[in-house]
């Protein structure tokens, strides 16, 4: 059984564009932040046909993923040290 071209799945790196609900899955946050990079210049918009939605092209975004790693801190999460009290007592 042969898949039609709806079916495959493409990894958005190999893809020249992603939608905009996909940029705001693949970076956890809003449509409307991934609207707001694009409106900044921070992410590259294009919208391929006239009145068609806008995609963000993966090499912005793969640029801006990069940069955000290079300057972003390290999070040290605290972890909880469980201690089991055990009574021997007879």
């Amino acid at each position: 059984m042969t898949k039609s071209a709806a079916e495959i799945y493409i990894p958005w790196r190999d893809r020249a564009f992603v939608s905009v609900r996909e940029v705001a899955q693949i970076m956890a946050r809003s449509p409307d932040w991934v609207r707001n990079r694009i409106g900044e210049g921070r992410l590259v918009g294009r919208q391929l046909q006239a009145g068609g939605p806008v995609v963000v092209t993966v090499a912005s975004l793969v640029k801006f993923i990069d940069g955000v790693e290079a300057t972003a801190s390290p999070v040290r999460v605290k972890t909880s040290t469980i201690y089991l009290a055990v009574n021997n007592d007879p």
